[in-house]
């Protein structure tokens, strides 16, 4: 203790210099937190709108399709979607019709992916429903011949509106033509322009009679868990569905089916860990300049300690203890201030529509929620000390050759 009281008053022999430091630990941890926890928050925010869109925690299709997406590498889904809504965790099974087609307005053609579906089965895995707008029509509500769900960007490329018609085309494997009319019933929007341009939905029964596919034939099984992040639960499921399978038939995670949200969920934390490891050793510096200035200040009062008798050890565990306290009160300050900061956005979120619209390309939401870990936070601490404890390893040194003679005379 009494090591501790000496090396508090040894810090604030210059108050001025070790106040400068310690606001610059304080901004600098500031920083560091809100930047981890504002990345954690984007992280996190492009990982739930592509699940909720688009991805399906776990996947059943055909290998063969996989490999060439054509239309007649359907299997049976009546035994195995039964099956598979029995396994303890899962939430929601949804079978979707995959085909590939040609659309065509009187004002544009091109391609997109059409997507058969059961309405009220795919609401318990994706959220599409909850993308279109009241003025922009509805999920499947209407009592229309064929209505087709399509994304806004499709709406202003092909240059359509509610109810108005458009003509799908698709071809099998013999080169058959297979042609039919939509009409929209809703329009809806995403943060994602592509997924919008490319990816409509039509009900499965009216594509399955158009394309002539098997009664119960499907391209794939979406199913949503409980809890995407518990990676021992969807591994469980994940097993019990492949003892389920036959044939040709595979089951993938979310992360195995979008690699690139495997980034986002598992290489973020070591990103930010860097992240934090640059801003840390660039505030070393600094910690080790003030060390090292008030050592060399302390040349007679440190060479006399050496006279009387104190050992070398014992002046550098003081000077390691003066760096450590100076680096940890400067960071415990940042680290308070910033998770204030983090606290007071995560509820309101950062709305970066004006800064960010460039990267709705990948999806990415506008609105960010910033979101810190418990774990990430015990980590800074961890790396914070280690700074205080390296920063002062100079600095000892050169106090430990100090010559008592010399320093005594000086």
């Amino acid at each position: 203790m009494n090591l501790i009281n000496l090396a508090w008053k040894n810090i604030w022999r210059n108050k001025l210099r070790s106040g400068v430091v310690l606001a610059a630990i304080v901004i600098g941890l500031t920083i560091a937190v809100f930047v981890v926890a504002f990345a954690n928050g984007m992280a996190s925010q492009i990982v739930k709108d592509t699940l909720n869109r688009e991805l399906a925690h776990l996947e059943v299709n055909r290998q063969p399709f996989l490999d060439f997406g054509d239309m007649e590498y359907a299997f049976d889904q009546n035994p195995l979607e039964t099956k598979i809504r029995k396994i303890n965790g899962v939430v929601g099974v949804s079978p979707q019709i995959i085909i590939s087609a040609t659309a065509s307005s009187p004002h544009n053609i091109g391609g997109i992916q059409l997507i058969g579906i059961d309405p009220e089965k795919e609401k318990t895995v994706s959220e599409i429903y909850r993308y279109i707008p009241d003025s922009l029509g509805s999920y499947f509500e209407d009592e229309m011949t064929n209505p087709i769900l399509v994304g806004k960007k499709f709406a202003e490329k092909y240059k359509i509106k509610l109810r108005n018609k458009i003509i799908i085309t698709f071809a099998d494997k013999d080169g058959e033509q297979f042609s039919g009319a939509f009409r929209v019933c809703g329009i809806y929007q995403t943060s994602s322009p592509s997924f919008e341009e490319t990816r409509v939905f039509v009900k499965m029964d009216n594509l399955r009679k158009l394309a002539a596919l098997p009664e119960n034939g499907i391209h794939k099984l979406a199913i949503k868990t409980a809890n995407h992040k518990d990676e021992l639960a969807l591994a469980s499921i994940q097993a019990q569905i492949k003892a389920m399978l036959s044939g040709d038939e595979v089951v993938r995670t979310w992360k195995e089916v979008n690699p690139l949200m495997n980034v986002y969920d598992s290489f973020m934390g070591f990103t930010l860990t860097i992240v934090v490891a640059v801003i840390l050793f660039a505030l070393g510096f600094g910690i080790v300049n003030v060390v090292l200035m008030s050592v060399m200040e302390r040349r007679r009062e440190l060479s006399m300690l050496r006279a009387i008798g104190m050992s070398r050890r014992r002046i550098m565990n003081l000077i390691i203890t003066e760096s450590t306290i100076l680096t940890a009160a400067g960071g415990f300050l940042g680290m308070l201030i910033g998770g204030l900061l983090v606290l007071s956005t995560s509820k309101t979120g950062i709305d970066m529509s004006q800064s960010m619209g460039s990267y709705s390309v990948v999806g990415m939401s506008s609105m960010i929620y910033p979101t810190i870990s418990l774990a990430m936070y015990i980590q800074i601490s961890v790396m914070v000390i280690l700074t205080g404890i390296l920063s002062a390893v100079y600095p000892a040194r050169v106090a430990n050759k100090m010559n008592p003679l010399e320093g005594l005379r000086g």
